[in-house]
């Protein structure tokens, strides 16, 4: 290249562009090696190529945006190549000769005005435009942004030209920013990423210094403060911005369309480049990154295996190769935390080796450091007798040491032995001291509690003795009295409590009374304490205080058993004001447990022991079947009730403590990781000077224990009681503790199972996707293997239909919007303004009228989506359990408007990929879709083929074909699962593919997999047919003429097209010369066997001899006799290959000649031409030519 001269180079360059314009369709290759000339020679090929660039590019614009008719040869599949190109030449031209240069500095300015006019365009029409047209100008754009910036700073600031520039990047800038909030396509996300990681590496300042400021782009440092158009501020916000949207794109479940590869590897990447160039954003990144890889590798996402070990060796690579360099040593400590906790076989590695090197390095130190002893005692003299060597002096200081420490140990065994004679003197004195305070305060209430409670409790009996032995009259009284000593002791136990809660509630001002036993206060003492009825506890008098009034209770509900209705009627009222008033002591033992929750939790359960243990004995039926709630006594029935009763309270404090301290501790740890965020940030801003401790890794917080532990040790909890766990439901911080406590109730007490399972049935369409998904899970345990099976199926069904119910009226709601915004009237216009000004004030508004309506259905259709998942998405979990469920999804398909249609075909993905491995789970629902569902199931086998095994099942294919044949489905369906097809099969089905083309480039890419497949050998299998055999079948679907020619001709020209997986082009010398000498030698001759032969010389270069000979065997075999198509394409063959094909028309009778003439007229000129040239002896036969001409 560097011998050519400018010339030679231009006139190449024109040849090139010549040829890819001129292929059918447009030859990319050409374009891209166009491309690599004008990088080669910039400065000779850039102006006149910019222009051409420009057209085509524009091209596409006109097409799309109703600039243009589309005509036949007009369509997007062949516009977009050449746009393509334009827009590469384009960004070579501005990209790569920025000025100054001399030569083409006046020019430069328009060239990037147009550059950005059309990228103004693509972007206002960017849904209208073809995806690789959208992605090439925002590659653009990303790599002039910098030249750009870098222009305006060299220029004159007050030049008008540079400022109205920088302000349409700007614009630009935003409308690309705009891309990202409705980011659904991967490909256009890997150049968002590109652009962001731009704005953010160009306007974010060097942390220390520029040695590692990869790539010379620009940054803040070259930007002055008061510049007269770019404001530094602005830049320094767009920065932030760009950094908060790169976090925001790492995808998550809620957008499964963006688990791609390329993708994420991509913005990977991107966060630790803009790391290693500016460490400063450590802080922000890493945090960001490491939740987002702890969520992705959570089983509630829907990657597969293979995408989480790749992310998570990118990830770990990635901080390696970060932690490595020498520029982030003041972020290493927190990249190790890091690598310690995601640990991998790289970062084991790598601690290995360090460890080893660590090793080998103080090994040396140690050699160095005892040769440089040896050496100073052989070379330093000896200055004074006095002065001993360093070896002395060590062992001098050592035997110091040592006796200091002697000294310590002595000093500390007196200090202890001190220490404990004075704590014993002290606790002598402070016993003392309480009694005498005790005696000096005589108080009334201390006194009367004490001796109260010393009447009270220990004389009392609990053996009761059996009633039948008494006269009436003395069960009467013997009872009134039991319960009169019960009231007393409650009295007591009741002021105790009271007492209790004061002092508890004076405890955060004032220092606890000396007398804290004797008050009451030492329920936690933790002190063993026997009181004179042989009871002993350590949970002090209080506790116990209180069981003993619980079991007096239960002991009268255990006389009055005996006692029955048997008392006189003033008897019975005496009875009925004292149950009243034990009622009321009972009471205040409920609310003090209750008001403690969790401090007073043995005690509840205790209490609620002794209650049941007396319900047991009044009916020992409810020992196995407590449900029933009933019994003969009425004595029964109120011991049954106190128990609901206390176990209702109980339940409903520890539930309410249980959220309360949930809710805390997310409070905690949320305030903690602000702090630990703000702290980072200062020193990030403070510099490498400032030095700020970071903070522990935040652990998780544990699960509170004490609900679940409440469900565990309860005597019997009410079925009625599950539905209390609803509370945790509501707030997404305490779901888990909610339906973990649900799942755990009903596995250790079934008789809750079904109330449970209605709570988690009802909350399975909850708002919250965490709080969803754990109550699926917990009914998914029971779905297969309880008796509820029925009950949950009719669950999941009802809340599919009511998710489509609501995604049918969400979609109603958009196109009612959709309809408000059009029929809108226009505002009207300014008077004034001649025609064309009012004709682009028109356009203006339409334009902003289509874009409110993109918008509007954009957010919608996100609506729709939300509606339909969160009712949908417990029938999908099942589905994993039960594939027959499918098929009510694809009823609920049939049936539903188109946009709730699409959003379902997105969401039924994840649940189709996950059964992909084994296809034959879902295929027998396949079968059973109602007529609507066809796109649904075609999407569930194109899925099924695309992540499953390389070649489909024989269950997949049998049932696809089944379904084809029996509803007459259209070749799509097959087309996924043609390398499972045998060789008779595909050919059978190859016309009805080609039936499917209609000129568009989508149905050729769906005929292209279908050529692949058949034609590619998988592992353990070869394909289905040959390339030779493929070509062949073609030409012979073409003469049975089933197949229309010109969809057969379309087919040709998708099939020369197409590669192999290592990159080679299928329709090859080798398959032509064999497939061309099997079809001459056939009894009927193809139509399109002279059109593949012209390809080949056309498309591949084919020596022209090759395709003469091939026509002069035709003319041995009279082709004149023919068909029709037969001959038309002789007829084009030998125009194509003039002038070598000419001399055949020697060997043509005369009306052979005169039929081509008329089948194709072009050729007639050159035939009259070369008659003329011929001898008057062959010339004779065809002066009906000459004659025809000359009459003209």
């Amino acid at each position: 290249m560097a011998n050519r001269s400018n010339e030679q180079v231009l006139s190449e360059a024109t040849e090139l562009y010549t040829k890819a314009v001129q292929d059918t369709p447009p030859n990319r290759t050409l374009f891209d090696n166009l491309v690599d000339l004008i990088q080669e020679r910039p400065l000779v090929l850039y102006e006149g190529f910019f222009d051409k660039g420009y057209e085509a590019a524009a091209a596409v614009i006109d097409v799309c945006h109703g600039g243009a008719d589309v005509q036949e040869d007009d369509t997007l599949s062949f516009l977009t190549p050449p746009a393509a190109w334009g827009w590469a030449a384009m960004e070579e031209a501005v990209c790569r000769i920025p000025p100054p240069q001399s030569a083409f500095e006046p020019k430069y300015p328009d060239f990037v005005r147009r550059f950005f006019d059309l990228a103004n365009r693509t972007l206002n029409h960017r849904d209208s435009t073809p995806a690789p047209i959208v992605r090439r100008v925002i590659q653009a754009l990303t790599r002039f942004w910098p030249e750009l910036m870098q222009t305006c700073l060299g220029f004159n600031p007050e030049d008008p030209i540079w400022k109205e520039r920088y302000m349409e990047m700007m614009e630009l800038d935003r409308q690309v920013q705009q891309l990202i909030n409705t980011l659904d396509d991967p490909a256009l996300g890997v150049h968002l990423v590109k652009h962001q990681e731009t704005a953010i590496a160009m306007f974010t300042e060097l942390s220390k210094t520029d040695a590692y400021n990869k790539g010379g782009l620009v940054d803040l440092g070259h930007i002055p403060d008061s510049h007269a158009y770019i404001d530094k501020a602005a830049l320094v916000s767009r920065a932030a911005s760009a950094k908060q949207q790169l976090i925001q794109l790492l995808p998550n479940s809620d957008n499964l369309r963006l688990y791609n590869m390329s993708f994420i590897t991509a913005l990977i990447n991107s966060m630790f480049y803009l790391m290693s160039l500016r460490p400063q954003l450590c802080g922000e990144f890493i945090g960001k990154l490491m939740e987002w890889y702890a969520v992705i590798n959570s089983s509630e996402q829907g990657m597969t295996n293979a995408q989480l070990v790749m992310i998570g060796k990118t990830v770990r690579i990635s901080l390696l190769h970060l932690h490595a360099q020498p520029h982030m040593s003041e972020y290493s400590e927190m990249l190790e935390s890091k690598l310690d906790k995601i640990g991998g076989q790289e970062w084991t590695a790598w601690l290995d080796r360090k460890q080893r090197q660590d090793y080998k390095d103080q090994r040396d130190r140690e050699k160095q450091e005892r040769q440089l002893k040896q050496t100073s005692k052989l070379r330093r003299p000896r200055e004074d007798d006095d002065n001993d060597d360093e070896e002395k002096q060590a062992r001098m200081l050592e035997e110091n040491a040592k006796r200091v420490k002697l000294d310590n140990v002595a000093a500390g065994v007196s200090a202890a032995a001190a220490a404990a004679a004075l704590a014993a003197e002290e606790a002598a004195a402070k016993e003392a001291a309480i009694q005498a305070a005790q005696a000096a305060a005589g108080t009334e209430t201390d006194v009367e509690l004490a001796e109260q409670l010393k009447t009270a409790l220990p004389d009392l009996t609990f053996d009761v003795r059996p009633m039948d032995s008494l006269a009436p009259g003395d069960r009467d009284i013997l009872f009134i009295e039991a319960l009169k000593r019960v009231v007393g002791a409650g009295s007591v136990v009741q002021k105790f409590v009271a007492r209790n809660r004061l002092q508890a509630l004076g405890a955060s001002t004032q220092p606890p009374p000396p007398s804290n036993i004797e008050s009451g206060n030492a329920t936690e003492s933790g002190e063993l304490a026997t009181l004179s009825n042989g009871i002993s506890t350590n949970a002090g008098i209080l506790e116990d205080s209180m069981l003993m009034l619980v079991r007096l209770v239960c002991s009268c509900y255990i006389a009055s058993k005996d006692i029955g209705n048997g008392l006189s009627e003033e008897v019975g009222a005496e009875v009925s004001a004292k149950w009243a008033k034990v009622h009321e002591c009972a009471e205040s033992v409920l609310e003090s447990i209750v008001a403690s929750p969790r401090e007073r939790y043995g005690l509840g359960i205790l209490l609620l022991y002794e209650i049941w243990m007396a319900v047991v004995i009044l009916d020992p039926e409810l020992s196995s079947s407590p449900s029933k709630q009933g019994s003969k006594s009425g004595g029964a029935c109120s011991a049954l009730a106190l128990y609901l009763r206390w176990s209702d309270r109980i339940f409903d404090a520890i539930i309410q403590c249980g959220i309360d301290t949930t809710l805390s501790q997310k409070a905690a740890a949320t305030a903690a990781a602000a702090i630990a965020a703000a702290e980072s940030a200062s020193a990030a801003v403070a510099g490498p000077t400032a030095s700020v401790p970071q903070p522990p890794p935040q652990q998780l917080q544990q699960q509170d224990r004490l609900i679940l532990n409440f469900v565990l040790d309860a005597p019997y909890i009410p079925s009625a009681s599950i539905k209390k766990l609803a509370a945790c439901l509501k707030h997404a911080d305490t779901a888990q503790l909610g339906y973990a406590s649900l799942e755990k109730a009903m596995e250790l007490r079934p008789p809750v199972v079904e109330e449970g399972m209605r709570v988690l049935l009802t909350n399975c369409g909850h708002h919250e996707r965490a709080t969803r998904i754990g109550c699926i899970r917990a009914v998914k345990k029971y779905y297969t293997t309880s008796t509820h099976t029925s009950t949950i199926e009719s669950w999941a069904r009802m809340m599919l239909k009511s998710g489509i119910d609501n995604a049918v009226n969400e979609s109603k709601r958009v196109a009612a919007d959709a309809e408000k915004l059009l029929s809108r009237p226009v505002e009207p216009l300014e008077p004034g303004l001649d025609k064309e000004q009012e004709h682009a004030a028109n356009e203006r508004a339409i334009e902003q009228k289509k874009a409110e309506v993109i918008q509007v259905h954009r957010k919608g259709e996100l609506d729709i989506e939300a509606c339909l998942v969160k009712q949908a998405e417990l029938l999908l979990a099942l589905c994993t359990r039960n594939m027959d469920l499918y098929v009510d999804v694809l009823t609920a398909y049939a049936t539903a408007p188109p946009p709730v249609q699409l959003v379902l075909r997105r969401v039924v993905t994840p649940l189709v990929k996950s059964v992909a491995a084994t296809p034959a789970k879902i295929v027998p629902a396949l079968t059973k879709f109602l007529a609507g569902a066809e796109s649904l199931v075609l999407r569930t086998i194109f899925i099924l083929s695309a992540e499953g095994p390389p070649v489909p099942s024989s269950e997949l294919v049998s049932a696809v074909l089944e379904l084809c044949d029996t509803r007459d489905l259209d070749a799509r369906f097959f087309v996924f699962i043609a390398n499972g097809l045998t060789k008779d099969e595909s050919l059978r089905r190859l016309g009805s593919v080609l039936m499917l083309l209609n000129g568009r480039e989508s149905q050729w890419g769906l005929l292209s997999e279908f050529y692949s497949r058949l034609t590619t050998p998988y592992s353990g299998s070869p394909s289905v047919l040959s390339p030779m055999e493929l070509l062949l079948a073609l030409h012979r679907t073409a003469s049975e003429g089933v197949v229309p020619m010109s969809k057969v001709s379309e087919g040709l020209v998708v099939y020369t097209e197409m590669r192999k997986p290592d990159g080679t082009h299928v329709f090859s010398t080798q398959v032509i010369e064999a497939a061309l000498k099997i079809m001459l030698d056939e009894s009927v001759v193809s139509p399109l066997m002279l059109r593949t032969a012209e390809l080949y010389y056309r498309k591949r270069s084919g020596p022209a001899g090759t395709v003469v000979k091939l026509l002069e065997k035709m003319v041995e075999r009279n082709v004149w006799d023919m068909s029709d198509p037969v001959y038309l394409s002789f007829a084009q063959c030998f125009y194509a290959m003039q002038p070598g094909s000419l001399g055949l028309v020697k060997q043509l009778p005369s009306d052979a000649l005169k039929r081509m003439v008329i089948l194709l007229p072009a050729v007639e000129p050159s035939v009259r031409n070369y008659v003329n040239g011929m001898n008057e002896s062959f010339r004779e036969k065809f002066n009906w030519l000459l004659i025809s001409h000359a009459q003209e």
